[in-house]
């Protein structure tokens, strides 16, 4: 019952925004009555945190899943792959995203988020690390990581949330062309 909830409340944030979906429209969608989510969900705000948690999970799986087929690969391939892993994730979830974005602070998913760029962040030293004869003697990991992660997400987001006309696959490839030439100058 709570993934048949937390899935009609991404339809509704897709369809109508964070401010369009009520738990009403919410308990609808999900074919139950009001009553009925009350007793799993107390608001709508915790809904729409289950919503953003599960973003979370699954893009965590999936870039787990993407550095584990790819770890024995040389940065360019490894490293696009991983992109091209996290913007399907991002795109897969950007209705329900979109409209609640701004309002994660606010919802308590500050903590999700932080640590979903932590794993973000181990994963990505992980890789350094094991292939460090494939960067510049010089790379700082820390701040490589730090860079790394925050501007493939940024970029992610951006990219779903107010598109640009280039397509999605020339976007990676560039941002992947970009973080290969700052790792190995």
């Amino acid at each position: 019952m709570v993934e048949r909830i937390i899935k009609a409340a991404a339809r509704v944030l897709s369809e109508r925004g964070y401010d369009g979906a009520s738990t009403n429209r919410i308990a609808a969608e999900a074919g139950i009555s009001s009553g009925s989510l009350y007793q799993y969900f107390p608001n709508k705000d915790a809904i729409v945190a289950a919503v953003v948690e599960r973003f979370v999970e699954r893009l965590t799986a999936r870039i787990d899943a993407q550095l584990a087929a790819t770890m024995h690969l040389p940065w360019r391939e490894s490293g696009r792959a991983l992109l091209a892993a996290q913007f399907e994730v991002f795109e897969e979830h950007i209705g329900p995203l979109r409209s609640v974005i701004e309002r994660i602070p606010q919802l308590g998913g500050t903590d999700r988020i932080d640590a979903l760029r932590r794993r973000m962040a181990d994963l990505t030293r992980m890789y350094l690390i094991t292939h460090r004869e494939q960067f510049r003697p010089d790379l700082d990991v820390e701040a490589a990581v730090w860079i790394m992660v925050e501007t493939s997400g940024q970029l992610a987001i951006r990219y779903l949330v107010r598109p640009p006309t280039i397509p999605k696959e020339r976007i990676i490839d560039e941002l992947a062309d970009m973080l290969t030439g700052y790792l190995t100058r």
